[in-house]
């Protein structure tokens, strides 16, 4: 059985994932700020900051279906992302930074899910699969634009 705290820490696990979704939405380090994705959600920026800091809890749906357009996610995947980070996922990948270039990091992540609830492994999955296809449609636009 939880703790009282585990909520907090996994509202605050899924505000960590928004803020980088935000952060890297044009690619590594080239994101939205925090005013636009919030217009773009019709959310206040102050709901959208206070709920990157984990201070307010964005897993809610009517969050999720504002936000996943904005982020450019869609809205099931990041339906089950929201009840699938936990924070220590967070401090896990936190620690992968640097350790031998993405992806001895993928490799190090996949070895962590061995074991992991199938649901868990395929909503990963799905969101891989998204990532890439997004990465694709970058590389198409830069090559015609």
């Amino acid at each position: 059985m939880g703790t009282a705290s585990e909520p907090r820490e996994d509202a605050r696990a899924f505000g960590n994932y928004i803020r980088s979704l935000r952060q890297n939405f044009y690619g590594r380090g080239k994101g939205k700020s925090l005013r636009q994705v919030a217009a773009e959600a019709g959310i206040p920026p102050s709901v959208l900051s206070r709920g990157e800091r984990g201070l307010l809890d964005l897993r809610r749906p009517g969050y999720i279906e504002r936000l996943a357009p904005a982020l450019g996610v869609p809205t099931t995947v990041m339906k089950r992302v929201a009840h699938l980070v936990t924070h220590e996922d967070v401090v896990y990948f936190r620690t992968l930074r640097g350790a031998g270039g993405p992806w001895a990091r993928l490799q190090q992540a996949a070895d962590r899910l061995r074991g992991a609830p199938s649901e868990v492994v395929e909503a990963l999955a799905a969101y891989a699969e998204f990532l890439a296809w997004r990465w694709e449609q970058q590389r198409a636009q830069k090559r015609t634009g």
